[in-house]
């Protein structure tokens, strides 16, 4: 009875998205007091068009989170995760734990980019992590949902280290149609 039961709950929830919400617990045109109200806790810095929220998570790697907002709307968002790894590889690592995530979610990615700017690490992944430290390799892949593009890049600069953001961005009422 019970798996019966489990059967049910995960046949109904489906694969774990949520359809009422674009983003955490959030839809677009989502007023900038509302996100506020949802996120239970007041934001670290705020603009007539931004939020920004620090010592949040995206699953398990912490991240400060910018939510964007058009005429008082929300139409779009940003992870930017706040580890700092001592190697390089663990960021990169870390890049290919989050594309599993968001796969899980969103099915396969539609675009998966790999751009190098100097071949020296190209045939050797286990070392990816230095190449985009070095800036001799960029990656990004791409998502999409009925409403929402979702963006996962990871870029680096040997003096400023490596960046990985997640963006959330609502679809042109045009596209989404």
């Amino acid at each position: 009875m019970l798996l019966v039961l489990l059967g049910l709950f995960f046949q109904l929830t489906g694969n774990g998205q949520q359809p009422d919400n674009d983003l955490r617990s959030l839809r677009w045109g989502m007023t900038s007091k509302e996100v506020q109200t949802a996120e239970l806790s007041g934001p670290y810095r705020v603009t007539d068009t931004t939020l920004l929220y620090r010592q949040r998570w995206f699953y398990d790697f912490p991240a400060s989170v910018k939510f964007a907002f058009v005429k008082d709307q929300l139409a779009g968002a940003l992870y930017i995760l706040t580890d700092r790894h001592i190697r390089a590889q663990q960021h990169w690592d870390d890049y290919q734990a989050i594309i599993k995530i968001l796969t899980d979610r969103y099915g396969p990615p539609s675009g998966d980019y790999l751009t190098w700017n100097y071949p020296l690490y190209k045939d050797r992944p286990d070392h990816y992590g230095d190449a985009v430290l070095l800036s001799h390799l960029s990656r990004s892949c791409i998502w999409e949902t009925a409403r929402t593009v979702i963006t996962l890049e990871m870029s680096g600069k040997p003096k400023e280290g490596i960046y990985t953001v997640i963006s959330y961005a609502k679809k042109n009422d045009n596209e989404s149609k």
